[in-house]
């Protein structure tokens, strides 16, 4: 292609890159979600996992054990007129730099409303200002934020320019046990440059420090699970897009133990070409978010596959989609310091020789590594957006917990794949007056090892949704699904059919979305 022609002649001409901060004076801010067991620093200018001073992921909370030193969002796309690569960074690795400001294209950076609205302090985002903000919340801790990338000041001298983006950014942590490991973030990046977007790419970049990685201490490692099955406790687990780090050693002086760290593709741009079906499901990629289609050629029981309440043609999981394009690695001393390079990486090429080089999947001796992860090519027309989500998983390593760094990552990579899959399925319980069994949802017996029954109220009266999954996330069957009245509920359970061992109940009402486990016994 032209575009990487034009990169690979600029090679010749690459400069070091000046250290540049683009933070002084301005009202840019970082909070730390930690409502679950992941303490992790945000920002309102591009990055994430880094404090004011360095380190700015830590796990398990209280611990002070650090597994990010900084990452954030790179967005890149190939200028049409005049065939230069531009692109934006969150995060560079070789000097903390950000390119993105905070508040709205043309919004004073110190505006009262371009800062991190965060649950419950200062929620929700005045929706008059900011009408794309969200009012509800769906996590226990939600945060939001918006930023772009228009102000020339704030990208780095002699390499770059705006390319024109708004960012809105999303934080979700739940409490719930099952991903009390995870962190989720949600982007949506919005075209504002008046012109359309050609040959882009998005990616994360991120600087994984698990403890201690200043000269000698540099023992990190990083590799990646593209699409792979992993047989535990007798379920199938399929894990893809996913990218993780781990100790070389497995200690670090003073850590009660050591953990991985992983990072998961859950949305990237859609992969929809006319005449064609990308997912093999019978629906041509031109009729996938076409409900019309749906309504007049495909059976109503297979308007919502994954049982998760969204018809799918409004379900971004399942919709075809890019994935992880490129895997790369690079180190202190080896990585991409300017647009051509940063781009050129993006897209899956070597910067040095550019060889086209998409994974990096042979594991790097222990060093201070940093990897950036992306999806592309795509287009993105003039004041259209798309939206990018990822989770930060966390997960013990060590002889006492899993044989592997990335088997100790893989069950709680599942759940956070299961909850995006499930549109958020494992909502935040609301406070009501209920005093039935002094919570809306009871198990009885649990542990069972022939009947249970489920118990719950309602404080209005509408759709009454109890389904059953297994450990795997698989639904086992639908309980209940019909209307009922405010109230209190009790819905019997007849597990002789099913086999021993963990199970998810999740009930939907008018009210609330919650769920529990339940153990079966044989």
């Amino acid at each position: 292609m032209k575009i990487y022609t034009i990169v690979l002649l600029a090679i010749g001409s690459l400069f070091a890159m000046t250290r540049y901060n683009s933070g002084g004076g301005r009202a840019f801010e970082i909070k730390i979600h930690n409502i679950n067991e992941v303490e992790m620093c945000i920002s309102n200018f591009g990055k994430f996992g880094q404090a004011a001073t360095g380190f700015g992921c830590w796990w398990p909370k209280g611990s002070g054990q650090n597994y990010i030193f900084g990452a954030g969002i790179w967005f890149g796309t190939v200028d049409s007129a005049t065939g230069d690569t531009l692109v934006t960074i969150g995060y560079g690795p070789h000097g903390g730099e950000t390119e993105f400001v905070c508040g709205l294209e043309g919004m004073p950076t110190t505006h009262p409303d371009a800062i991190i609205f965060m649950y419950p302090e200062n929620w929700p985002a005045p929706d008059t200002a900011l009408p794309m903000a969200p009012q509800d919340t769906v996590s226990h801790q939600d945060s939001w934020c918006c930023l772009n990338d228009c102000d020339s000041n704030a990208h780095i001298p002699g390499d770059t320019r705006p390319i024109g983006l708004e960012m809105y950014q999303t934080g979700y942590p739940w409490q719930d046990g099952l991903i009390e490991d995870v962190i989720f973030m949600t982007y949506e990046i919005k075209n504002v440059s008046g012109h359309n977007l050609q040959d882009c790419y998005i990616g994360i970049c991120m600087d994984n420090d698990i403890g201690n990685e200043a000269g000698t201490g540099a023992d990190d490692q990083c590799t990646i699970i593209l699409e792979q099955p992993y047989f535990i406790d007798g379920n199938v687990y399929v894990i893809d897009n996913f990218a993780y780090q781990w100790d070389g050693d497995d200690y670090e002086p003073g850590w009660s133990s050591v953990g991985a760290i992983g990072v998961d593709l859950l949305q990237t741009p859609f992969d929809l070409e006319t005449g064609q079906d990308k997912d093999h499901d019978g629906i041509p990629d031109q009729y996938e978010r076409d409900s019309s289609y749906y309504w007049n050629n495909v059976p109503m029981q297979r308007w919502d596959i994954d049982n998760d309440g969204v018809p799918d043609w409004r379900d971004a999981s399942e919709n075809p989609q890019l994935g992880m394009t490129a895997f790369k690695i690079f180190s202190l001393n080896f990585e991409p310091n300017i647009d051509a390079e940063r781009y050129m990486t993006l897209a899956g090429y070597n910067f040095q020789n550019g060889q086209y080089e998409p994974y990096d999947t042979i594991i790097p001796l222990p060093d201070d590594q940093r990897f950036l992860m992306s999806s592309g090519p795509f287009d993105l027309e003039i004041d259209s957006a798309l939206t990018f989500v990822f989770a930060v998983v966390l997960a013990d390593f060590g002889a006492d917990a899993s044989p592997s760094a990335e088997t100790c990552l893989v069950i709680n990579d599942h759940w956070a794949q299961w909850q995006y899959d499930m549109n958020w399925f494992l909502y935040v319980e609301e406070e009501t007056s209920s005093e039935f069994y002094g919570t809306n949802l009871v198990l009885a017996p649990n542990p069972t090892s022939r009947n249970a029954h489920i118990a719950f109220t309602t404080l209005q009266s509408g759709l009454i949704s109890v389904r059953l999954y297994n450990a795997a996330g698989q639904l086992v069957k639908k309980i209940h699904g019909g209307i009922k009245p405010a109230g209190k509920h009790i819905v019997p359970l007849s597990t002789r059919d099913l086999s021993q061992g963990t199970y998810f109940i999740i009930v939907e009402t008018p009210d609330y979305k919650l769920s529990r486990s339940l153990v079966i016994l044989r």
